[in-house]
């Protein structure tokens, strides 16, 4: 049997952990109120600024510059959409674009239609237990079970020390 402070130091271990998670999904959630959009990146294209599993919130009414991260329609990659950095504007409107860990421009040129947002924020990792519906990696794997049993322990602990158990 654990001792009390065993089971104290577990709990808030796992409360702390939770907290973390909890936070980083409210992080990508709250900007919403704003007109905000979410979108999880699940490719390197963009790295070492956006790592896959980072979840980039997107501000669908502002007109992009040269320079600024945009998610825009792409029909050539499976999810529908590329997170990429506008690297030329042509007089037209349309954007090339470009990933920071790619060689070469988009071969693609989108057209302002096509933007959804520019990139407004950043969370890291928030969106690492998506990646899992992929091919998922060590860390991945990692952070959904390092997720899962602190959610566990929290249950157990809050169990175990609950005013109904102390009592009997």
């Amino acid at each position: 049997m654990l001792s009390r402070q065993s089971v104290s130091t577990i709990s808030t271990a796992c409360t702390a952990w939770l907290l973390v998670v909890c936070s980083l999904v409210l992080w990508s959630l709250a900007p919403m109120v704003w007109g905000w959009k979410p979108a999880v990146v699940m490719t390197g294209s963009m790295m070492p600024v956006i790592s896959p599993g980072d979840v980039v919130l997107v501000n669908p009414g502002q007109v992009p510059k040269r320079g600024q991260i945009v998610l825009v329609r792409d029909p050539e990659v499976p999810t529908g959409r590329v997170a990429h950095r506008v690297v030329a504007i042509a007089p037209d409107g349309t954007l090339t674009t470009k990933g920071d860990a790619n060689p070469t421009a988009d071969s693609v040129r989108h057209p302002a239609s096509d933007v959804i947002g520019v990139a407004r924020l950043v969370v890291p990792r928030a969106g690492r237990l998506a990646l899992l519906r992929g091919r998922p990696t060590r860390d991945d794997l990692l952070w959904a079970l390092v997720t899962g049993m602190a959610g566990l322990g929290f249950a157990a602990t809050y169990r175990s020390t609950s005013p109904s158990r102390r009592h009997a």
